[in-house]
Order: structure tokens, then C-alpha cells, then sequence
């Protein structure tokens, strides 16, 4: 005569338990990344994908996400130079940086959706590591660093809409690179004076 084996049902309690432990895992289990920057890029490219555009509009997008990036990022290295910094000179260019990209901010968003384009809403890992790095420093050291990092992100600003002016597939897009590439070239300017003058500072 063939045994049979008994297993006993879970409880009901057992039951609830893993209907409320087991989402929690596969959510555990998914992409635990919530990089701005990644996820504006990827909007991105599944959009374009879908709407089989060229390799240009594909440069076009990833040009307004970087500028929106580095934009986020100087506008809280601003406020930070307002803040922190011990010369007049870092604390008041912190002011200006603050509010002329803020404004930048907002142009760059409001391209970005006449053109249905995802941009970040907020600072990229990398962003906030660089931003991170420079916050818990003291002294005159946070003027330097600050400057450095300010003027890393205008060099690739400058490049860009150096670049996207003439050669961005949509005309709106070259007109706004075009309108802001000057003053993006002079605050870069004004940061290379400012990053000269504190070099010696002890």
C-alpha cells in the first residue's frame, strides 16, 4: 500500500508574512539605481528608439541632459561658495553663478519640452559624489576646490555650446546654445581669474 507523505498547509499568518515579504524582495532584487542623469538618458533613448531619429537628435538630447547636469551641479557649488567660502571674492561669484544658472535651468528645461526630451530634476551620482567630496572640506581649501570643480563643468559647458551652436540637429536647440554660449564662456572667464587669484591662498 503506497504511503503518502503529509506536508501541513502554511498557517494564515505564515501566509500574510510572505505576502508582504516577497514584494519587498523582488523589489530588492530589481535595479537599485536612481541616478537622475541615467534615467533622464534613458527616457531618452527609448523615445528616440521609437521614433527611429538620427544620430544627431540622439546628440542633441544627451547635450541638453549634460547641460542641465552641470547647470544643477554649479548652482549648488554656488550655494555652497555663498555660504562657506572665506574670501569675498569665491562668496560673491557663488551669488552670480547662482542666479545666472538658475536661469540657465530654466531655458534648458523649457527647450527640453517643446522637444518632449527628458532632463535631470536633480543632481547625478556622480554629481553628488564630485559636490560630496567638496562639501565636508574647510578653510580656504573649500574656495580652491570649489573653483576647480566650477571650472571642470564650465570647460565642458563651453565646448558644448561651443559645438551645439553649429552643429545640433534641431534649430531650436542651435539657437539656444548659440544665445548662451557667450555668457557661459564668460563665466568661465571670470572663474579662471577668481581660481588664479586664491592658487597661493595658505
Amino acid at each position: 500500500m503506497p504511503r503518502f507523505l503529509y506536508f501541513p498547509l502554511p498557517s494564515r499568518q505564515l501566509l500574510l508574512r510572505l505576502a508582504v515579504v516577497l514584494p519587498m524582495l523582488t523589489a530588492c532584487s530589481g535595479s537599485s539605481s536612481d541616478d537622475a542623469v541615467d534615467a533622464a538618458n534613458a527616457q531618452n533613448r527609448n523615445r528616440i528608439s521609437e521614433a527611429d531619429v538620427t544620430k544627431k537628435q540622439e546628440a542633441d538630447a544627451d547635450f541638453l541632459v549634460k547641460a542641465t547636469s552641470n547647470a544643477l551641479l554649479q548652482v549648488e557649488l554656488g550655494k555652497l561658495a555663498q555660504a562657506r567660502a572665506t574670501t569675498p571674492t569665491v562668496r560673491n561669484y557663488g551669488s552670480r553663478l547662482v542666479k545666472s544658472r538658475l536661469d540657465l535651468l530654466a531655458s534648458l528645461r523649457n527647450v527640453a519640452a517643446s522637444k518632449q526630451l527628458a532632463v535631470p530634476a536633480t543632481l547625478g551620482g556622480d554629481e553628488q559624489a564630485a559636490y560630496h567630496e567638496v562639501s565636508i572640506l574647510t578653510g580656504s581649501e573649500i574656495d580652491k576646490r570649489v573653483m576647480k570643480l566650477i571650472l571642470k563643468s564650465q570647460k565642458q559647458d563651453e565646448d558644448a555650446f561651443d559645438d551645439m551652436k553649429e552643429d545640433a540637429y534641431d534649430g531650436d536647440i542651435r539657437a539656444f546654445a548659440a544665445k548662451y554660449y557667450r555668457p557661459v564662456r564668460e563665466e568661465l572667464a571670470m572663474a579662471e581669474e577668481i581660481d588664479e587669484t586664491i592658487e597661493d591662498l595658505p
